[in-house]
């Protein structure tokens, strides 16, 4: 009987931590959508990007804006947002709101070596807690915002430049 006992609560722990999932925040943001999917994002129009994102997470939209809020690890979450004109998607953003700096500056670390390993667009410049990238053809420009960090909230935005 101690042994089926025991046997049930192995199970049980077992179960609970395979549950929870070992992913990073990083991982678990781009589940959704990559870093690059959100890149490529930009231009579409409305109806594409809402039917590439996940319904449930839809939290606003009108006519030229949607946003998404995304629950992650306990209590934490990420916001995505993306902004219309005739022509399309012209700017996508990405916020966190962290409870632990070291959960945002992971992020900011995954998001930055992204675009720094991108052939597209290489070192950023870096001033004022703002990391800045630019296509080599000049059409996108990428801002990574990280003076909040310490609160655990990073901010990243891609702009169409057309």
């Amino acid at each position: 009987m101690k042994l089926f006992i025991k046997t049930i609560l192995l199970t049980i722990i077992v179960f609970s931590y395979s549950c929870t999932g070992n992913d990073s925040y990083f991982e678990q943001i781009t589940k959704v959508k990559t870093i690059n999917e959100r890149v490529l994002d930009l231009n579409k129009s409305l109806t594409e990007v809402r039917k590439s994102e996940k319904k449930s997470s839809l939290v606003k939209e009108d006519e030229d804006y949607l946003e998404y809020e995304y629950p992650i690890g306990d209590n934490d979450s990420y916001k995505t947002t993306y902004f219309f004109d005739a022509a399309g998607c012209y700017e996508v953003g990405l916020d966190t709101y962290f409870s632990l700096e070291n959960d945002a500056v992971d992020v900011l670390n995954e998001i930055k070596a992204v675009f720094e390993n991108h052939p597209d667009f290489g070192t950023p410049s870096n001033t004022n807690s703002l990391y800045e990238w630019n296509s080599k053809d000049g059409l996108v420009s990428v801002e990574l915002d990280y003076v909040n960090q310490d609160r655990g909230m990073i901010s990243l935005t891609i702009f169409a430049n057309q």
